[in-house]
């Protein structure tokens, strides 16, 4: 090692009453890779993994050949080691040297003159993508190129980088022959050629590096702040890779168990990475965005917060699995959506306060989604999203903070127009199919995560490629044409083997078969059921009646997702909602679910008594605040059709139950309720909506009259010394008069 100048002194910030002394000396490029080799510089653990693109590592090579600078390296030399990587049990004898900055150029130069990883990586650490022991050197020119076969397994000119760093392996000699002998060239003058480029490629090594050597007597904090300075204003390390530096230095574990933790999650499909759990820590341990934040972070306060990171991210990935059909990684645009929902779990004793929150955060989470929220600046929007947690009503406030900066999350079907599947929006039709249940159009499987290579989804074109070109539809130059070939209005997802299955099928050929095997299974799918424009010819129509099918679908879905996340206290609230909103609730004092209207499900006959069921669940609502019969649901929640009652239209079972609410409660009361028939996940329900009365409603059964009021979700019926009080209180008390003024 040579000395190359005066040492400087600087005061630093974080401790006035010391200052950091800098060395700046020279080391050859072979004695620093001998140090490494010989653990005598090491790698801490804060420091970043090999990200060098091959190219990088060519033009390195390149840099060194012509004599063009590649900046200085940055060394501490100490005894109190951190910790390190790949070294966990590492013993130094003395002192040893840590590379703070330099750790690419060094990586890449050991790889390609020692052919090994170095001691600080592992083999799996370095990725085909990154290792640079491919690149070849044109003895003759002086390229520098990565190995093509065609041109290089017989032409003698290209030889191996790491060859000619390795003593004895590369010839240049036999080399001249055997170019010569094929070539007919001058011998001599070509050797000397030769000779002198192998020797300036081997002359790499021996190229002293400038090294800034930290003072020895530095601390941990003190090094770490040195090379949080460097890098900020040399190396182009993130934000995020200096608030890990911190972090590892505060708790050494801290790389080591977040690459365990993504290669665990990366094994359920979910693939993350360290700046998304490193904002993932910052929103549970400090409920913020800025970085900075973490560096002070003691490291008692990191493990706690990593332990809880933890189990509320396997909470969450389930959560997403069973409740927003959302399978894997892929089915999001951006990860970072996950992470407001991480600082609400963390701050909400890991997990949702209740339904209401569950279906607002999918709201907002949806919502975010599709409109790109964080396609900009991630980290101020971030910032405002973890803010906006602080508010007493959090959820209302992330929303409304979603509407002030992106608008209205309403989709149009012009927002569709000529977008392709890259667009979040056709991950969101995705996942309204996956609601629906729609199936596979040739296997009928679920579109859930199928097994197997042959399985996996598939965004498969409505109209083929093929097809459309066949019939002039333009393509290749004309950009619109293009764009509407390939954009997500013909666009469906589909397991591999579905997709072979009608590769190059019209679908007006295909089209009436997969319905055929599924009926509604194309509904379910968004598809105009006008077969008319299945047609080649009516293309441009089945991609318009297509947007609107799947705006509109969107649109409903997160409407009953905001009714669902806003509270089910009055019968207004409940009238308003969709059956399928309403399910997702669970019987209440405003709603209940019945089987059937008359047909006993066990018994398997007409049963009277199972009329009498609905009629007292509606003379309650009446008696209470109003609600929702659903019948055609069991007490699960689970659709199961209107037809075991056996009526033959659904007018036919409306009228009926007109005529037995008019017999056992009052004509008078029809007025309060509202009949209808409606779809929800492919079966129909037969929906009563019941507003409150304005007098005592009474049931007549066996020729008496009984009296029912709503108590929680069940139906209770007063006895009559009580029926008295609650009538006077509820009718014709102060409240209940001006309540009945108003109907």
């Amino acid at each position: 090692m040579s000395y190359i100048s005066t040492s400087q002194r600087q005061p630093l910030r974080s401790d006035p009453n010391f200052e950091t002394q800098f060395f700046i000396m020279a080391d050859s490029v072979r004695s620093l890779l001998a140090k490494i080799k010989n653990r005598e510089i090491v790698l801490p653990e804060f420091q970043r993994e090999f990200t060098w693109k091959r190219s990088q590592s060519r033009d390195l090579v390149d840099s060194l050949l012509e004599g063009y600078p590649i900046g200085s390296l940055l060394l501490w030399k100490t005894g109190d080691v951190p910790a390190l990587k790949n070294m966990p049990n590492f013993d130094p004898d003395g002192r040893v040297e840590v590379l703070l900055d330099g750790q690419q150029r060094l990586t890449a130069l050991y790889m390609l003159t020692k052919d090994a990883v170095p001691p600080y990586y592992s083999p799996a650490d370095i990725s085909g993508g990154h290792d640079p022991r491919e690149l070849h050197y044109n003895l003759q020119t002086q390229e520098l190129r990565y190995y093509q076969k065609t041109e290089m397994q017989n032409n003698p000119r290209w030889v191996s980088v790491v060859d000619c760093l390795q003593d004895g392996d590369v010839d240049p000699q036999a080399i001249t022959k055997e170019v010569a002998e094929t070539e007919g060239v001058d011998q001599f003058e070509l050797y000397g050629l030769l000779n002198d480029n192998y020797n300036a490629l081997r002359g790499v090594q021996e190229i002293d590096l400038p090294i800034m050597h930290v003072e020895e007597d530095a601390t941990l904090n003190h090094a770490l702040t040195v090379f949080e300075r460097v890098n900020k204003n040399g190396t182009p390390l993130s934000e995020a890779d200096i608030a890990l530096a911190h972090m590892c230095s505060k708790w050494p574990d801290t790389r080591r168990v977040f690459k365990e933790k993504l290669a665990e999650m990366e094994g359920q499909g979910f693939e993350f990475g360290l700046t998304f759990l490193i904002r993932g820590m910052n929103a549970v341990v400090n409920g913020r965005a800025e970085y900075h934040v973490l560096h002070g972070t003691p490291e008692q306060e990191l493990i706690a917060g990593w332990n809880s990171l933890e189990t509320l991210l396997e909470y969450l990935i389930n959560f997403l699995r069973d409740r927003a059909y959302v399978y894997s990684t892929d089915d999001l645009n951006t990860t970072n959506v996950l992470i407001p929902m991480l600082g609400y779990l963390a701050q909400n004793k890991e997990a949702f306060q209740d339904e209401r929150a569950r279906e607002g955060l999918l709201y907002w989470m949806y919502a975010a989604l599709y409109q790109r929220r964080y396609s900009g600046s991630v980290d101020t929007m971030l910032e405002k999203d973890l803010g906006a947690l602080e508010d007493r009503q959090p959820i209302e406030s992330l929303i409304a903070q979603l509407r002030e900066d992106e608008g209205s999350p309403e989709v149009n079907p012009s927002h569709l127009d000529t977008r392709g599947v890259s667009h979040p929006l056709y991950n969101m039709m995705q996942i309204l199919i996956r609601k629906k249940g729609g199936v596979d159009w040739s296997n009928g499987l679920k579109l859930s995560e199928p097994m197997g290579s042959s399985y996996s989804i598939e965004k498969h074109h409505i109209f083929p490629k093929s097809v459309l070109e066949k019939v002039g539809f333009d393509t290749g130059e004309n950009l619109i044409d293009r764009k509407r070939v390939h954009e997500i209005a013909n666009r469906v997802p589909l397991t591999k083997e579905g997709n072979q299955d009608i590769f190059d099928a019209p679908p007006s050929e295909y089209l009436p078969k997969v319905e055929e095997a599924n009926p509604g299974n194309l509904e379910r799918f968004m598809i105009p059921m006008d077969e008319k424009t299945w047609t080649l010819e009516s293309y441009e129509e089945f991609l318009a009646q297509r947007r609107g099918l799947i705006a509109r679908s969107i649109n409903q879905f997160m409407e009953d997702l905001r009714e669902d996340s806003r509270p089910l206290e009055d019968s207004a609230a409940s009238k308003k909602k969709s059956p399928a909103a309403l399910l997702r609730h669970g019987e209440s004092e405003t709603l209940e679910f019945k089987s059937t209207l008359r047909w006993h499900v066990y018994a398997e006959r007409m049963d009277r008594e199972i009329e009498h069921a609905s009629l007292k669940t509606i003379a309650a609502f009446l008696n209470t605040g109003g609600g929702v019969l659903l019948i055609g649901v069991n007490d699960d929640g689970e659709p199961r059709g209107l037809e075991e009652d056996q009526f033959d239209s659904h007018d036919d079972m409306m009228l009926h139950l007109t005529n037995i609410v008019k017999e056992r409660i009052g004509t008078s009361f029809m007025r309060f309720l509202n009949l209808s028939v409606e779809e929800v996940e492919g079966s129909e329900v037969l929906r009563v909506g019941c507003e409150p009365s304005v007098v005592p409603a009474y049931l007549d059964h066996q020729n008496e009259e009984h009296f029912y009021i709503r108590t929680g979700p069940s139906t209770s019926e007063l006895p009559p010394s009580e029926i008295h009080d609650y009538i006077r209180n509820h009718f014709y008390g102060e409240a209940a008069s001006g309540k009945a003024s108003t109907s």
